[in-house]
């Protein structure tokens, strides 16, 4: 699509008002509990919601979600500058890979697959089992720990900062305050300033790229960064831009959906004592209770995209110039491909979840990711036989960017 193309920003024509619903789609009531929004949406047409003004589409169902993945004539991941989404410009106008279409997707996932061949993420099985053994070891003598702050980022920190990545200690600080500054960007009103704490964040971040790839090419090492570079530099040149937005979302992406995947597989395990005892009694559930928690419990709930191309989904219009919101929570919930989809049901098995994409939008870093998650929860729930909530009517909130619902405190109890 050409820049002009872009910039038209077009005018969408009359809605049938009945098919407008009246949610706020970010709101904190969706993050602790999108279930009931979610059993409602899932086996109906699109519908339509108003986002600043402007009218959005929401797509739920499993086969239409994936279908809004990958027909990129007609639905595009490319941002449309004016069209309402700039809110949605969390990493500054850098190049994201959920943001590209392909040729460009397939170019920019080029430069992260040395992260995830088969032989280094079997590599870094050691060190996830070393740090999840050493953290086991440090609750243990509390009784008491919260899963958020003192177990999963602490692991997934030491993980992908140390293990994978082997940034020096100390020059972790750089890449976990520009993660954190994340937040500050989720809210921002539309035309207003980005704040300076995330400027300044995002500065120091690319600075550190920049010499980091100085560095590399001077001195290569048979390391992760290395290897990123040199996958690169067979074609063309990787510029500063390019490998910092490739770094910050491998560690970002990671960091954020690792370790908020871990604490929303102990919170359901927690809130079923039925299915835990039966994962302590029988571990050889465990594959089938990590998918079934990230069915039920998708931590991305919404991926945005943008209409090119008018088309008519399920009856329902969608028109050039509209956002259209994809549930991948919404889509776990389809009872078409999950029958009784609010039963938990660790035996289920569940086939195709929605929580990792789709197609050539499938996140590369699923099979790291599923590693923690079978390493962290099996060795929690074997290790820990009465592990439970240490206040089971406590409040959890959430937080995480506007379509994420990361939980930020979840207390256990393990003596």
């Amino acid at each position: 699509m050409t820049a002009k193309a872009a910039l038209d920003i077009p005018v969408i024509p009359p809605l049938d008002p009945a098919r407008f619903i009246e949610v706020d789609l970010y709101s904190q009531e969706i993050k602790a509990d999108p279930s009931p929004w979610f059993l409602q949406w899932a086996d109906k047409p699109p519908f339509y919601v108003m986002v600043d003004g402007r009218p959005n589409a929401v797509i739920c169902r499993h086969e239409q979600v994936k279908w809004a993945l990958t027909d990129y004539e007609t639905i595009s991941a490319v941002p449309q500058p004016g069209w309402g989404a700039e809110y949605m410009d969390y990493f500054n106008g850098l190049p994201i890979v959920v943001e590209l279409n392909p040729p460009e997707h397939t170019r920019m996932r080029r430069l992260m697959q040395p992260a995830f061949t088969p032989r280094r993420v079997s590599q870094f099985q050691q060190g996830i089992d070393d740090l999840a053994d050493e953290l086991i070891e440090q609750v243990a003598t509390k009784g008491e720990f919260d899963m958020i702050t003192e177990f999963a980022q602490p692991l997934v920190y030491r993980l992908l900062l140390g293990t994978v990545f082997e940034f020096p200690q100390k020059d972790w600080p750089i890449l976990t305050n520009f993660s954190h500054a994340l937040e500050l960007v989720a809210t921002v009103p539309a035309g207003a300033p980005k704040p300076q704490a995330y400027l300044d964040a995002y500065d120091a971040a690319m600075k550190y790229c920049g010499d980091l790839i100085e560095q590399r090419r001077l001195e290569p090492k048979d390391d992760l960064i290395s290897s990123i570079i040199a996958t690169h530099d067979a074609g063309d040149s990787i510029t500063t831009e390019e490998l910092f937005s490739t770094l910050i979302q491998l560690f970002s992406a990671g960091l954020g959906t690792v370790s908020g995947t871990q604490g929303l597989c102990m919170l359901r395990l927690c809130r079923h004592p039925d299915q835990l005892k039966l994962l302590q009694d029988d571990p050889s559930l465990l594959n089938s209770a990590i998918e079934e928690c990230m069915r039920i419990d998708c931590l991305g709930n919404f991926r945005h995209r943008y209409v090119v191309k008018d088309c008519v989904v399920d009856g329902v219009p969608l028109y050039r110039g509209m956002i259209v919101h994809m549930s991948l929570g919404a889509s776990n919930y389809d009872p078409d491909f999950y029958p009784d989809p609010n039963r938990f049901d660790i035996t289920r098995n569940p086939r195709d979840i929605s929580s990792f994409g789709h197609s050539t939008h499938f996140c590369i870093g699923n099979a790291l990711a599923r590693g923690v998650l079978r390493t962290v929860v099996g060795k929690l729930v074997q290790r820990f036989p009465k592990i439970r909530l240490a206040d089971p009517d406590e409040k959890i909130m959430y937080g995480g960017m506007p379509t994420e619902r990361m939980p930020l405190n979840i207390r256990l109890r393990v003596d």
